[in-house]
């Protein structure tokens, strides 16, 4: 009996061709989704180290700061007429002088553009370049924020110190709206003076 040639039909061709297509198009489709979630962490990683440092540079100066209640040690920060941030005042003196105010220094927290700046008499650091939005006084942080800088100084009460309420709120790229390729962060803190608090 004559053998039959056994080949491969256009059918089966077609068939096999759409499934490795398929298979292609699976791992790029993945790959392609794992790339861009890592961006984006990456992207919203590096916005919260920077709100973090932030927070805590601030963090360490209010822990040092000094004052009464005729000069209170944290206060708002006003710059040429409009208020864009707070100051804090500490004893740089070697030796420190607690009972004498008036050799202190002013460490000056303000927001300009989008960059939030730490002054320190002649010397100045940007502690960030992601804040998005524009300073808010007098307002403690809402759970959905809108603005980019919020400070309210309050007073505990009696021998309790200062306490500032502090909100930031940054964007990988600040100029444009929060998206899932620009991702938002925004952290919010209480510190509180150890000095008196102003009455």
């Amino acid at each position: 009996m004559p053998k039959k040639d056994h080949g491969i039909t256009l059918i089966e061709l077609i068939v096999s061709m759409a499934l490795m297509s398929l298979v292609v198009l699976s791992i790029y489709s993945i790959e392609l989704f794992s790339r861009h979630h890592v961006i984006s962490s990456d992207k919203r990683a590096k916005v919260q180290n920077e709100i973090s440092y932030a927070i805590e540079y601030m963090s360490k100066y209010v822990q040092q700061s000094i004052g009464d209640s005729q000069l209170p040690a944290i206060r708002r920060y006003p710059s040429a007429g409009t208020q864009t941030g707070f100051q804090i005042g500490i004893d740089l003196n070697n030796p420190q002088t607690p009972k004498d105010l008036s050799d202190d220094t002013w460490v000056n927290f303000y927001l300009s553009g989008n960059s939030l700046i730490a002054q320190k008499g002649a010397s100045s650091e940007v502690l960030t370049g992601r804040i998005s939005g524009v300073f808010a006084a007098n307002t403690v942080m809402p759970n959905s924020p809108g603005q980019g800088f919020y400070v309210n100084i309050t007073d505990p009460g009696p021998n309790q110190g200062i306490a500032v309420d502090i909100g930031l709120v940054g964007r990988y790229n600040p100029t444009v709206a929060a998206s899932a390729d620009n991702p938002q962060v925004s952290m919010k803190t209480r510190l509180v003076s150890p000095s008196s608090s102003a009455q």
